[in-house]
């Protein structure tokens, strides 16, 4: 009547994925085949490590951010981005593993500490989800009275996956 189709789940929503139950890698596969095309586009012979440690940055960092407000990615998922900015850093390509001459946990020191200031995805993942967490407790509006009322149980919240 109102000239809506009914959809099925799983679907996209402004460029998230809406699904049940605990997030698995086939729900974010189109944000890493996005990831992959766009890592594999650049070349890596023309760029310098800065200008490829200002890409992950802006560009890597920038397509993953909106997805980890929301869901704590699967840690298969955000070690193999993680491998892949390490390749793409190193070797110029996603696919060519490189020996390294420095430890990576020194590349996401800051500049000061002689890092290039990288962040890993592991981190920022888990870092927006605690955000997302202290939102969810601290603040008094519409959708966390909504939430508390569906996902908690007298206080506590409940230990299952929706």
């Amino acid at each position: 009547m109102l000239g809506f189709s009914a959809g099925v789940i799983p679907f996209q929503y402004v460029g998230c994925s809406i699904f049940t139950g605990k997030p698995r890698c086939i729900h974010f596969q189109a944000i890493t085949c996005r990831i992959t095309v766009k890592l594999a586009s650049w070349k890596g012979s023309l760029l310098s490590i800065m200008g490829h440690t200002q890409l992950i940055n802006s560009i890597i960092h920038g397509m993953l951010v909106y997805s980890f407000h929301i869901y704590l990615w699967p840690m298969k998922l955000l070690k193999l981005l993680n491998t892949w900015i390490k390749n793409l850093l190193w070797s110029g390509n996603i696919s060519t593993r490189k020996v390294c001459t420095v430890d990576w946990k020194t590349i996401f020191l800051p500049w000061d500490s002689g890092g290039l200031d990288l962040k890993s995805t592991i981190i920022i993942n888990e870092a927006l989800i605690y955000r997302l967490s202290w939102k969810l407790l601290s603040e008094d509006s519409q959708w966390t009275n909504m939430f508390h009322r569906r996902f908690f149980s007298q206080g506590q919240p409940l230990m299952r996956h929706f």
